[in-house]
């Protein structure tokens, strides 16, 4: 009886394996996804030239927007140039904040700076 449970239930198992859809490995991407990769790109572009960023946007905007219509309201601040001028100016401090840190003379090693201090018990 338990032979026959068994064996009933391997062929239930392979039917059902059988009549499941198979999984595409390429299934088309959000738009949510979408909108991430094209922050992600114009992120990576504006690190090499601001020009380049701009093309970008410029070129990949309309597909976008005819995509996914109703995400195109969250991507303004990349039609308007905001987002740009956003990273131009995070950029700028970064270099500002950069200037302003000093050398502090040739590196003293740690074995040198402690080599006086002792454990407490």
């Amino acid at each position: 009886m338990a032979s026959l449970r068994i064996l009933l239930s391997a062929v239930s198992l392979s039917i059902t394996m059988l009549l499941w859809p198979p999984t595409s490995p390429a299934a088309p991407q959000s738009c949510a996804e979408n909108m991430n990769k094209i922050y992600r790109m114009v992120d990576a572009y504006d690190l090499l030239d601001n020009g380049t960023a701009q093309e970008y946007i410029n070129d990949t905007l309309p597909a976008f927007e005819a995509a996914c219509p109703t995400e195109a309201k969250s991507i303004k601040d990349l039609e308007n140039g905001r987002y740009l001028r956003k990273l131009a100016a995070e950029r700028a401090k970064r270099k500002k904040a950069h200037r302003h840190i000093k050398d502090s003379g040739r590196e003293i090693p740690d074995s040198i700076l402690f080599e006086n201090l002792e454990i407490q018990r």
